[in-house]
Parts: structure tokens; C-alpha cells; sequence
């Protein structure tokens, strides 16, 4: 398998594979946007392009909002954003230091570039996943020890639809983007994922268990569709 990967101005990452045991052309576009396309291994290169350009309208339904950073945002609960042009880089880097995501770019570059923003969402989802890991296992630990509701492992991923999952071994996996939202709609959906850990599924049973843990419940999942899980710009 050979693969050459391709940015577009209003798709952005595309990347073309080519497959020995292909007979058609396939598309598709994961959780975070990004555009693969597997072609067989006698076309070009650009047939495949050509393919995704014809499906755009598609594509950009499929692809969650485009986010835009700016300098002086602030992402997560303690860290702010900031752009610095620099002479003396070939291409755009980012530091995470004292509260501050540094993302410094070329001077023949401007911070709207692709791969400006690209190394700025690197910094706010790197800050994000430490974030994440430190406080919602915390949280996750005490909340399970105060309902006696035992979990197996934790996960924190990246996830573009929903917030958290747990299987029937009690594996929970909590989204990243989860740890921005305030405090008591992080509890509801520890204490979702806990109520299923003995529940599976979304009966009567599941909500009657989850009210016993979480009594404002009803009140917090209305709440919690404010919010899609994704960065926000405070």
C-alpha cells in the first residue's frame, strides 16, 4: 500500500491511499474531520483528489465546524493561547509552558495558515488531555467510591459525538473536551457512565438508578445539550 497526503483549502487534510485489491473508489471522513480515500493501486494519484473534490458538499456536512484560534484565547481552565511570528523557524511549533500555548510560525506565514492553526489545536489538545487525565480520573475515583459503583479502567479520548461510554467489562472511556464543561456537568456524566457499569442500557431501570446518584439528573442531561463536545474559546 503507497498513500500521498494532500491539504485542500476547504476540506483540508485528504489523504489518498492506494490498494492492490481495490476495485472502486472509497471515501470516508473520521471523527475529526480528516479525509481518507482508497483508490486501486493502477489510478493516479489525482483521480482520487479529483473524487473528493466532486463529493465536497458531503464532506463538509460530515466534518465538525472548523474551529478558529486566535491570540490571547484562553483554552481549558488555566492556559491562554498565544501567536508569535519568528525569522528564524522554517515551520510552525508549539510549547506548552506557565499557563501559556506558545505556537510561534514563520514570518511569510499568518496565523490563519493551515498549519498555523493545525500546531495551535496540537497545544490545546495537548493541554486538554493533561487536564483531562489529572482531574476526571480524580473525580472518576471519588464519585464511584462515594455511589459504591466499582469501574474497571478509564480511557480519556478524543471523541466527536459523545461524552462517555462504559462497556460491560466496566471499561468507561470520558471524552477530553468534558473537562472544560463546569463542574456539576462533569459529575452527571461520571455518574452516567457509573449507572451503566449496572445498567447497559437506557430503560426505565437506568434512569430510575442514575436519579438515585445524580437527583438533579433531568435537570443536568437538559443542560449538558448546550454543549458539543468540542474546544471552547473562553
Amino acid at each position: 500500500m503507497s498513500l500521498k497526503a494532500f491539504n485542500l483549502d476547504s476540506i483540508g487534510s485528504v489523504t489518498v491511499y492506494k490498494r492492490r485489491n481495490n476495485r472502486r473508489i472509497n471515501l470516508s471522513v473520521n471523527a475529526h474531520g480528516t479525509v481518507r480515500v482508497s483508490i486501486p493501486a493502477w489510478m493516479p494519484y489525482q483521480t482520487g483528489l479529483n473524487f473528493v473534490r466532486s463529493k465536497e458538499s458531503w464532506i463538509l456536512k460530515q466534518q465538525p465546524p472548523k474551529q478558529v484560534f486566535t491570540n490571547a484565547q484562553a483554552i481549558g481552565k488555566a492556559h491562554k493561547l498565544a501567536f508569535v511570528s519568528s525569522p528564524l523557524i522554517e515551520k510552525p511549533k508549539v510549547t506548552v509552558k506557565d499557563g501559556l500555548i506558545l505556537v510561534k510560525y514563520p514570518n511569510q506565514q499568518s496565523v490563519n495558515n493551515p498549519e498555523v492553526q493545525a500546531a495551535a489545536l496540537k497545544g490545546a489538545l495537548k493541554v486538554l488531555r493533561s487536564q483531562a487525565e489529572l482531574q476526571l480520573l480524580k473525580r472518576l475515583d471519588l464519585i464511584a467510591q462515594q455511589t459504591g459503583l466499582p469501574y474497571q479502567s478509564l480511557k480519556i479520548k478524543r471523541l466527536r459525538r459523545r461524552w462517555g461510554s462504559c462497556d460491560r467489562e466496566k471499561n468507561i472511556v470520558l471524552n477530553l473536551y468534558l473537562v472544560q464543561l463546569p463542574d456539576e456537568l462533569i459529575d452527571y456524566v461520571i455518574c452516567h457512565e457509573l449507572t451503566h457499569t449496572q445498567v447497559l442500557n437506557h430503560g426505565a431501570d437506568f434512569w430510575s438508578s442514575l436519579k438515585q446518584i445524580s437527583p438533579k439528573a433531568a435537570e443536568l442531561k437538559i443542560r449538558l445539550r448546550q454543549y458539543s463536545p468540542a474546544i471552547i474559546f473562553y
